[in-house]
């Protein structure tokens, strides 16, 4: 079992640092801070880095192919130019209860936005996973989910990987790319407590999934086909969020931690709680997928 240990890219201090996602088309990474209520954007070195301020907590945010970011805010989604800062509400996925927020959104293999919902303090099953295609109509993927977290896509689009915090499992799906339909349930990794929670995710170019693992000071590769654990990246923070593939080659791992939850004990031990982490392990990501909103 391979070990590596991650370094401090940026140090933000992030209240709840979640969502990395490489916007290939543009070299740009993005990544949220939940909690924070903040939009944050950098080149892959972490410089010419910008941070955006919202009124609600912010899920999620995902490139689309107009060039625009699809935001999951509290309030509901949005369309948001990065350039002219203009932000336009989309009427879609309303939020009218302050208990809920959105949490972690991934776009399908055909440009579809699946994104999940959840109570703000946790409670069981109170959420679920959407879909809202180009059209902006919304359908329920998943019900009654408690932390929708992970998601991701097998290189043939005929495997969907969702991760449910609290089941300390990853499930995988027969996916149909052509409806977007999900059917057939696994559990096919279970995740020791002893890890820490399985978060967010990203799949690489060998079909080996990198998960963050809460509590875990870790991302851990997992291969879905046996549910082994393959490969540790330690990670000087204890809450490990999520993590995505970018870079002009695909081959940088960027790592999202958070401070909420801890400690003032924790943060003195673990100051870059919070922070933006990377690794080079010696494999590749996969490209992402746009939002079709042109």
């Amino acid at each position: 079992m391979k070990s590596h240990k991650s370094e401090l890219l940026f140090d933000t201090q992030s209240v709840l640092g979640e969502g990395p996602v490489w916007d290939w088309r543009r070299q740009r990474l993005f990544w949220v801070d939940i909690e924070g209520k903040m939009l944050h954007r950098s080149e892959a070195s972490g410089e010419n880095h910008t941070q955006w301020d919202f009124n609600g907590m912010l899920g999620a945010a995902v490139p689309a192919g107009s060039g625009n970011l699809i935001l999951a805010l509290e309030s509901g989604l949005a369309s948001f130019d990065p350039e002219t800062e203009r932000l336009t509400p989309l009427q879609v996925l309303e939020n009218n209860d302050s208990k809920m927020r959105y949490n972690d959104g991934k776009v399908g293999p055909n440009g579809h936005f699946w994104i999940g919902s959840m109570h703000k303090e946790t409670a069981p099953k109170s959420g679920n996973l959407y879909l809202v295609d180009q059209r902006f109509h919304v359908e329920v993927k998943i019900a009654s989910t408690s932390i929708s977290n992970g998601m991701a896509w097998s290189s043939d689009n005929k495997t969907f990987y969702f991760i449910d915090s609290p089941t300390h499992e990853v499930r995988a799906y027969d996916f149909d790319a052509e409806n977007s339909s999900i059917s057939n349930k696994k559990s096919i990794i279970r995740v020791p407590e002893e890890y820490g929670s399985p978060d967010g995710m990203s799949i690489d170019d060998e079909g080996m999934l990198w998960i963050a693992h809460w509590g875990g000071s870790c991302v851990r590769r997992w291969n879905p086909a046996t549910g082994q654990f393959l490969e540790k990246i330690t990670v000087d923070a204890p809450h490990v969020t999520s993590c995505c593939f970018g870079g002009r080659n695909l081959d940088t791992l960027y790592i999202t931690t958070a401070r909420s939850g801890l400690s003032e004990n924790q943060l003195q031990e673990f100051p870059a709680s919070g922070g933006l982490f990377i690794s080079r392990p010696a494999v590749k990501g996969t490209l992402i997928n746009y939002f079709k909103d042109n």
